[in-house]
């Protein structure tokens, strides 16, 4: 049986990610570095195929300076 992978949609939350890589202008995904945190979450049979979403990326940032901010106080 063959899974079918739905590139549109973020491998992490499920939800549409966005990305415009087949447009001509590019997308957001090609100059943004994604977390290898995030990358290692990714199920292994998305990885390389879907992206993950701009909201997830932005959610990771803010709670990892968040932990950041805690524990140098």
């Amino acid at each position: 049986m063959t899974d079918i992978i739905d590139d549109s949609i973020c491998p992490l939350c499920q939800q549409s990610n966005r990305c415009g890589v087949q447009a001509s202008a590019g997308c957001w995904c090609m100059t943004t570095t994604v977390p290898a945190e995030l990358l290692a979450k990714t199920p292994e049979k998305q990885k390389n195929k879907s992206c993950i979403c701009q909201a997830c990326i932005e959610n990771y940032y803010q709670t990892f300076e968040k932990s950041v901010h805690r524990t140098t106080q």
